[in-house]
């Protein structure tokens, strides 16, 4: 326990850090929030258009297709705010890795939060929160124990998936080099999850479900809300971001035996 305390205050010195760094250039700051928020409004055209419409597709109200929304934008959040993990690359190439080697503790945990993006994290954060408030009260969500864990639960899984995802294409680094294109790939199909899955058809579900999980990332949490879990979507929403993480882990592992200092 002593342990965890100490990377939970190390986290909070991280967060802390990289808010008055972002501040200590208060025009960078702004300027990247005003072009995130703008950003937020291009992709709540969907939205706008699906509301104004008043149609359902499929069993999806414009309501529910909302709270799918939401979460999606809550969840690009979490990207925006470990952004710090896409610098990874820059560092293992230059040597730069080097300074977190010599620290104490944990350099996966480092590297992973070391940094954080406030700029473009609270214009997703706030939408998607708001978003998924009014959706919950207009579909007539129930607001008990078991939805709400259960919607929080899923959310968290979808979470551990987005950094296992955003830190896996990063670790290919230590094989490949340039990480670009990998990013530009894994960035196209983050944009599927800019409305719910069950829009698309069924050999593009499962090709999103098992094969390139990426529907993993935002729909379980809503499906959850909305009672449209089966029991194989329950074990695979808990057993998938458990897998992910360890397969991260042996990845960091065995790509930092590739890492070659500053110094050779």
């Amino acid at each position: 326990m002593r342990r965890v305390r100490y990377y939970i205050r190390l986290l909070f010195a991280f967060m802390r850090i990289s808010l008055l760094s972002q501040m200590e250039y208060r025009l960078n700051f702004v300027t990247g929030f005003c072009i995130e928020a703008a950003y937020m409004v291009i992709k709540l055209t969907y939205l706008f258009v699906v509301m104004r419409a008043g149609v359902n597709i499929g069993v999806l109200t414009p309501d529910m297709i909302m709270l799918f929304i939401g979460v999606y934008c809550i969840m690009t959040g979490v990207w925006c705010f470990l952004w710090g993990i896409s610098e990874m690359p820059g560092k293992v190439i230059s040597g730069a890795m080097d300074m977190l080697i010599v620290k104490p503790g944990s350099l996966q945990f480092m590297q992973s939060f070391g940094r954080f993006d406030f700029a473009l994290a609270v214009p997703n954060f706030t939408v998607g929160i708001i978003l998924v408030i009014v959706a919950w009260r207009r579909v007539g969500i129930s607001v008990s124990l078991i939805t709400v864990g259960g919607f929080l639960f899923f959310l968290l899984m979808g979470v551990a998936l987005t950094y296992s995802f955003i830190l896996m294409q990063a670790l290919l680094v230590f094989w490949v080099t340039s990480t670009g294109g990998i990013l530009t790939l894994f960035s196209a199909l983050w944009d599927f999850n800019n409305m719910p899955m069950a829009l698309y058809g069924r050999t593009i579900q499962l090709i999103g479900t098992f094969i390139i999980p990426i529907f993993m990332l935002t729909n379980w949490a809503g499906m959850f809300a909305l009672d449209q879990l089966s029991r194989l979507d329950v074990a695979w929403g808990i057993g998938l971001p458990i897998i992910m993480l360890t397969l991260t882990r042996i990845m960091w592992k065995r790509g930092m035996r590739r890492y070659t200092s500053a110094g050779g």
